[in-house]
């Protein structure tokens, strides 16, 4: 009997011994507990805080974008319209949302700038600029932006600034004008005299015949500025090596009068699309130049190549350098440093270049004065030399 007292005392004590413990396992782990709810309840409040705040930001980014003057368009990946504001609409008025997005078929491109066309029902024109903004993985924006104003403000500018240089050149050509005409209308006066020598006679209508001369291609120089870029005549495709003996042919006169050193360097089979007679006499133009400005016996030279799919044509003297104060006034309607020069030439040369999308700039060769072109080879060129 006493031993099951010993036994059963045992069993009480060792479960005594295992509720203390499961006690004290239940206390911390109601800690434990108490605390995760803890995190977990200011974690929840940190979300709804985020939340908030991420609900202000996009009622705020709505509201920009509803005011925005700039057309958004929203694209997801595949490039359906989800979303458009209210900028956009105006713009596209057909334009909805989960249709396709396909730009071509919504507005029309401008073939002068690469701008497109936004044609209202009331028969409006509107320009605008069309620009994307890729978003990583999530679609993109398209930004439509109403350039009207902003090309009629640089129509207007470039209106203005034609009258600007048309009211300079009506002063400077009634300048030019004066001297010869004045000295026309001496001649034709002692014309008019009764006792004047036929020699006399024969010399001084030679006199006024020169000085018309020179009106007429003052005019003729004024005439090819004036057209303000407009092609005059029929563009055609052009063989450069031909170009090059055409215009050797029509200076050769005034090589040989100065006795001047003349080379013509020739460029591989080549061909580039220009008005003849506008390039011919642009050329042409260059190598008087450098005729007038180039010592006797000195050496004038007219090269043509090929380089990155342009043409180089080169036109070199050995006159002196041209001022560095005066040479960003060169190719100035009007400017000139030759006494009897009307300061139209190498603005006309330029006109017919950037016509041409070309570009013209002065340099120095060593001792050569140079003029070098750059004009787009023709794409029949490029399949001719293949």
């Amino acid at each position: 009997m006493q031993g099951n007292s010993e036994q059963l005392r045992e069993v009480f004590e060792h479960f005594n011994s295992v509720t203390d413990e499961l006690i004290s396992a239940y206390k911390l782990l109601e800690g434990q507990v108490a605390e995760l709810n803890s995190k977990l309840q200011r974690a929840n409040d940190e979300l709804v805080q985020k939340s908030a705040a991420n609900e202000r930001l996009a009622a705020k980014l709505t509201a920009l974008l509803a005011a925005m003057p700039v057309g958004v368009v929203e694209l997801d990946e595949a490039g359906t319209v989800t979303g458009v504001n209210d900028a956009a609409t105006m713009l596209l008025p057909d334009l909805a949302e989960q249709q396709s997005w396909q730009l071509d078929a919504l507005l029309e491109r401008d073939a002068q700038d690469g701008e497109y066309l936004c044609r209202g029902a009331d028969g409006s024109v509107a320009f605008v600029s069309v620009a994307e903004v890729a978003l990583q993985g999530q679609g993109s924006f398209m930004l439509l932006v109403d350039v009207t104003h902003l090309r009629q403000l640089h129509e207007q500018l470039a209106q203005q600034a034609k009258l600007a240089s048309m009211g300079r050149m009506a002063a400077s050509l009634a300048h030019q004008i004066r001297t010869p005409l004045a000295t026309a209308l001496l001649y034709a006066a002692n014309l008019r005299r009764a006792d004047l020598p036929e020699e006399a006679r024969g010399r001084f209508a030679s006199k006024i015949v020169e000085r018309l001369q020179a009106l007429e291609s003052l005019v003729q120089d004024m005439l090819s500025f004036v057209r303000s870029g407009v092609v005059g005549g029929v563009q055609e495709q052009i063989e450069v090596n031909a170009l090059l003996q055409e215009v050797a042919l029509i200076v050769q006169p005034l090589l040989e009068k100065k006795q001047l050193d003349w080379d013509v360097g020739m460029s591989e089979p080549a061909f580039i699309q220009a008005v003849r007679s506008d390039l011919v006499g642009a050329l042409t133009n260059l190598v008087e130049n450098a005729c007038q400005f180039c010592p006797e016996h000195g050496q004038v030279r007219l090269d043509a190549s090929v380089q990155a799919g342009q043409l180089q044509l080169r036109v070199a003297n050995e006159g002196e350098a041209i001022a560095e104060g005066l040479q960003q006034q060169i190719f100035d309607p009007f400017f000139t440093t030759r006494a009897h020069g009307t300061g139209l030439g190498l603005a006309i040369v330029k006109r017919v270049v950037e016509d041409m999308n070309g570009a013209i700039r002065y340099t120095r060769d060593g001792e050569m004065t140079v003029f070098e072109l750059k004009l787009p080879i023709a794409v029949t060129a490029i399949t001719k030399g293949k």
